[in-house]
C-alpha cells in the first residue's frame, strides 16, 4: 500500500458535501486495491449509506488509476449499477466514529468494473460487505444525449 498523492476531489467526481468519505489511506494500483476512511456524520449514519462510501471508495480507485495513466484528465463520472450482495451487520453507524473501507476491482476495465468493498469499525470487525458493479461511459456528454433520445 501507497499513500495516494491525490487528494479527493482530484479523483472523485463529487463535490461539496456530496463526498462523504474522509480519506485515501492507502493505494495500491497494482493490486487494484484502495483503502479510504470516513468518520461518521449524524446525516450519513444510516446502514444503508454503506453502499455510498463503498461506491466513493471504488470511484477513488479508479480514478487514483486514472490519474497515474494521466495526471491532467479529470475525474470522470460513473454510475452504480448495483450490487449482487450487501450484508449490513448494523442497523446505524456510529456518529463520529472512524471506519475503513477496502475496494478491490475484481474485474473491470476503464469503462465497466465490478469491486468486492468491506466496510470495517475501528475494532477490525467487519460490518459491511458488497459487491458493486459500476460503468462509467467513454464519453459522458454523448452517453447523456443518448439518454435523452
Amino acid at each position: 500500500m501507497q499513500p495516494c498523492s491525490y487528494t479527493l476531489e482530484q479523483v472523485l467526481p463529487h463535490r461539496g458535501p456530496m463526498i462523504l468519505i474522509d480519506a485515501i489511506e492507502g493505494v495500491d494500483l497494482e493490486a487494484k486495491r484502495l483503502v479510504a476512511s470516513v468518520v461518521v456524520k449524524p446525516e450519513w449514519s444510516a446502514s444503508h449509506v454503506a453502499m455510498e462510501f463503498m461506491a466513493q471508495s471504488a470511484a477513488a480507485l479508479a480514478g487514483c488509476a486514472d490519474r497515474m495513466k494521466n495526471p491532467d484528465r479529470p475525474a470522470k463520472p460513473g454510475f452504480l449499477l448495483g450490487t449482487r450482495k450487501l450484508n449490513l451487520a448494523l442497523d446505524k453507524f456510529t456518529v463520529g466514529e472512524k471506519y475503513t473501507i477496502e475496494a478491490v476491482n475484481v474485474f473491470g476495465d476503464d469503462i465497466a468494473g465490478s469491486f468486492e468493498c468491506k466496510i470495517f469499525d475501528r475494532e477490525g470487525r467487519q460490518v459491511a460487505d458488497a459487491t458493486l458493479n459500476a460503468y462509467r461511459p467513454e464519453n459522458i456528454e454523448d452517453f447523456k444525449k443518448g439518454l435523452q433520445s
